[in-house]
C-alpha cells in the first residue's frame, strides 16, 4: 500500500489542542487556569496557528513477516530495529504496521524564530509550545483516523514507537522516511512534504516525528496520553503525564467499538 499524505486544515488542528496538554508542554501544573497575560499569550499563539499553520500528516500501511528477534521484518524486507516494536506485535498477534511522519509544518518554526530575533520571548515561547503540541494532536488525529478505517477490517492500532526511544534505533528515521516515499534532498537529506530527515537522524522542521504503530485484531483496553507516557522509557523526561511502568498494552476481550487510538 503506498504512502497517504494529508494536509490538515489549520483551524481544525488549532481547535483540537486541549488547554491541559498545553499548560502541560508549558510547564505549567495542570490544575493553573490561563489568566491575565499566560491567557492572552495561549489565545494569540492559538489563533495564529489557526490561520498560518500548515500541519502535514503521511501514512502507510506494511505487513509484518514472520520474526523471533527484536528487529520487525516488514513484508518488503525492510527490518526496523525496535525490541518495543517488537513485543507490541508479539503480544497483540500483530500482523501489520502503520508508518507515520507528522510535523506541525516550517511556518510556525519560521514565525517562532522571527519573535525570537525581535526580542519577544513570550510570544515566541508560547507559540513554539503550542506548535508542539499540535504536532501530539496531529498524531492523534492520525492515528486515530487510521485506527477507524482498519476498525472496518477488525483491527486496531497498538501504542506508537518512535526511533530514539526505547530502544528504537535513531538510524531508523531513514528506513520509516523511506517506506513513506521520501526523496533525496540536497546535503544528504531526505525530504517528505515539509520534512527534512537530515543525515543524523534529526528532522527539520521542529516539532516533527515518525512512529511506527503495530495493528492487531485482538481487541484492546483503551489507550489514554497517560497510558502511553507510561509505555515510553524516555526518563527523566519534562513533559510526562505520568511515571514509567515497565508494562506491556493490554490485551483483554472486549468491544473493538470501545478502542481508543
Amino acid at each position: 500500500m503506498g504512502a497517504q499524505s494529508e494536509n490538515m486544515p489549520s483551524a481544525r488542528l488549532a481547535a483540537a489542542v486541549g488547554e491541559r496538554e498545553l499548560l502541560r508542554l508549558l510547564g505549567l501544573p495542570r490544575g493553573r487556569a490561563l489568566e491575565g497575560d499566560l491567557r492572552s499569550r495561549a489565545d494569540e499563539a492559538r489563533a495564529w496557528y489557526a490561520e498560518h499553520g500548515r500541519p502535514f500528516a503521511a501514512t502507510r500501511r506494511v505487513g509484518v513477516e514472520p520474526f523471533e528477534s527484536d528487529a520487525v521484518r516488514l513484508a518488503d524486507g525492510t527490518e526496523l530495529r525496535s525490541p518495543a516494536l517488537a513485543a507490541d506485535l508479539r503480544a497483540g498477534e500483530g500482523f501489520a504496521v502503520l508508518v507515520l511522519a507528522a510535523s506541525a509544518g516550517r511556518e510556525v518554526g519560521a514565525e517562532v524564530a522571527r519573535r525570537w530575533t525581535d526580542a519577544r520571548p513570550d510570544e515566541a515561547w508560547f507559540l513554539d509550545r503550542f506548535a508542539a503540541a499540535a504536532t501530539e494532536a496531529l498524531v492523534l488525529l492520525a492515528s486515530a483516523a487510521a485506527c477507524r478505517e482498519a476498525s472496518g477490517a477488525g483491527a486496531t492500532l497498538l501504542p506508537p514507537r518512535s526511533p530514539g526511544c526505547a530502544g528504537f534505533a535513531l538510524a531508523d528515521q531513514h528506513r520509516l522516511m523511506a517506506l513513506l516515499g521520501a526523496a533525496p534532498a540536497p546535503n544528504e537529506r531526505m525530504a517528505l512534504g515539509p520534512i527534512e530527515l537530515l543525515r543524523s537522524g534529526a528532522l527539520d522542521p521542529p516539532h516533527s516525528l515518525t512512529a511506527a504503530f503495530g495493528l492487531t485484531r485482538r481487541p484492546l483496553a483503551a489507550t489514554t496520553p497517560e497510558a502511553l507516557c507510561r509505555g515510553c522509557a524516555l526518563d527523566p523526561c519534562r513533559f510526562r503525564r505520568a511515571p514509567p511502568a515497565a508494562t506491556k498494552p493490554a490485551v483483554r476481550a472486549r468491544d473493538a467499538s470501545q478502542v481508543i487510538a
